[in-house]
């Protein structure tokens, strides 16, 4: 005997078609599915989670356009928050040094600073849980300046 349930009308059908697909946020279409090998999806994964790697990647891999794909993505995204650092740093340079007007633009570069980690924080999460469903996403913003490199 079979433990394999057959819907048996269509409304069972659907049901169980609507509990095993990967949640949609509202306002986000479904995107189509990149990769469906747990290598693959594991090692996309882990160049959207770690940027050192991702960089590893984009030298290394050859093969797979699904693992470039994120690995750029991780890499491009890790580059825009370091060039945002640097310009805060110069910024917080230059104007700190003014009595009044340099602290509260060093307490303003701060601000910006942890809204952008968390924004970044944010992306590389959302990007990490599409690797893993193995779905393609699109960077916000960037995706028109780093579809070449993949």
């Amino acid at each position: 005997m079979s433990t394999v349930r057959n819907p048996r009308t269509k409304r069972d059908a659907a049901e169980t078609a609507r509990e095993s697909d990967v949640p949609v946020f509202p306002g986000e279409a479904e995107q189509p599915l990149l990769a469906t090998n747990t290598g693959v999806r594991l090692t996309c994964t882990l160049a959207a989670m770690m940027s050192m790697f991702a960089l590893f990647l984009c030298w290394a891999e050859r093969e797979s356009r699904v693992i470039r794909r994120f690995a750029v993505q991780s890499v491009a995204l890790a580059g825009v928050h370091l060039c945002g650092i640097a310009v805060l740093a110069v910024i917080s340079l230059l104007v700190g040094r003014i009595p009044y007007l340099g602290f509260l633009m060093s307490l303003m570069g701060w601000l910006i600073y942890i809204a952008l980690a968390i924004v970044a924080l944010a992306l590389r999460i959302r990007l990490m849980e599409r690797a893993w469903h193995g779905r393609k996403y699109d960077l916000p913003l960037l995706e028109r300046l780093i579809c070449r490199y993949y």
